[in-house]
């Protein structure tokens, strides 16, 4: 079996696994701004949706390096054995503290590493969307001919920037439920809950649209 087909097999699954998984964290999370329910049972929801998260997260950080593995098996990205090792090991880094930060969402030192996860994906959107430019401007890395994988990769790009945008836009969510646990249910209160809500789920809602639209281009090469 070639490892063309193995890592196409584990692109496959991270795109199964990454939207699938994440629609059930929006689905509990839209749950749990209903006020009609229980504060317990509104907690729970939103505990419930932090921690499925980490199965989209991991694999929306794995589409770098399975991207990578995958591009340059098709001939289409050259790379040298040490810029490769050097993708695998960044990518481990942003995986292990994302996660950590994620799984210690209510501590102040998940909070700092949460910073730190924003700033490297800002990072890896940023530079991504620059080599899609600098290969569609015909100066590499991605081969000339595969404009396909150019959008491809500029895409990706521009989901990591809308990921960050979407969590900055969801973290009032947080400040208003301790404001709940304290308060109860007040109409201040629910208004920031429903409209924070609602302005991640703009992003979000996107996010999955991106998603899809870079799926149907790597299955179909159809830029090309």
């Amino acid at each position: 079996m070639s490892s063309y087909i193995v890592w196409k097999y584990a692109h496959l699954l991270m795109f199964v696994f990454w939207v699938g998984t994440d629609m059930g964290v929006f689905l509990a999370a839209r749950r749990c701004t209903d006020p009609k329910l229980s504060f317990a049972t509104r907690v729970t929801l939103l505990h419930m949706a932090l921690r499925i998260e980490l199965l989209p997260r991991t694999m929306w950080e794995a589409a770098l390096p399975f991207g990578v593995m995958l591009s340059r098996d098709m001939g289409l990205l050259p790379i040298s054995t040490g810029m490769l090792a050097a993708v695998w090991v960044f990518s481990i880094a942003w995986w292990a503290i994302s996660m950590t930060g994620a799984w210690f969402y209510d501590k102040s030192f998940g909070h700092r590493l949460g910073r730190i996860t924003n700033v490297l994906t800002l990072l890896v959107g940023g530079c991504l969307i620059a080599l899609a430019l600098s290969s569609a401007a015909g100066h590499g890395p991605i081969a000339a001919d595969a404009d396909w994988l150019q959008i491809k990769v500029g895409l990706y790009g521009l989901i990591n920037l809308l990921v960050v945008w979407m969590i900055v836009a969801f973290d009032p969510l947080g400040a208003a439920f301790g404001r709940l646990a304290v308060e109860g249910s007040r109409p201040e209160i629910e208004s920031i809950i429903s409209q924070t809500m609602n302005r991640s789920a703009l992003i979000i809602w996107a996010t999955y649209v991106l998603i899809v639209v870079v799926g149907f281009i790597g299955t179909t090469k159809l830029a090309g």
